[in-house]
């Protein structure tokens, strides 16, 4: 469960190997709030408990080399986070490409 942005949100967690993935929905509008984890915005339903959940995300992903993939970065794709002290740092990203072939 993912409370504070939206009723009912959750984080779906990917393994295979070791590869790592966190598909966090709604937690997430801007790359600001994986700089800025406390930045909510206004559509929060508990600002708190946003809070709260970003940086417990934020933080397992750190902590295990896991991709963020949210629903809401405008094609950016996902990014690869690091601690930066209390708060967290883009590593690199994983751009989605239009054109990739499968």
């Amino acid at each position: 469960l993912a409370p504070g942005h939206t009723p009912g949100s959750s984080v779906l967690r990917l393994e295979s190997g070791s590869d790592r993935a966190l598909f966090v929905g709604d937690l997430m509008h801007s790359p600001v709030q994986i700089h800025e984890p406390d930045s909510n915005s206004c559509f929060c339903e508990d600002p708190a408990a946003a809070r709260a959940t970003r940086r417990r995300v934020l933080s397992w992903a750190a902590d295990n080399n896991a991709l963020v993939v949210p629903a809401h970065l405008g094609g950016s794709g996902a990014a690869e986070v690091q601690r930066d002290g209390d708060r967290f740092a883009i590593k690199s990203w994983a751009a989605f490409s239009p054109y990739a072939q499968s």
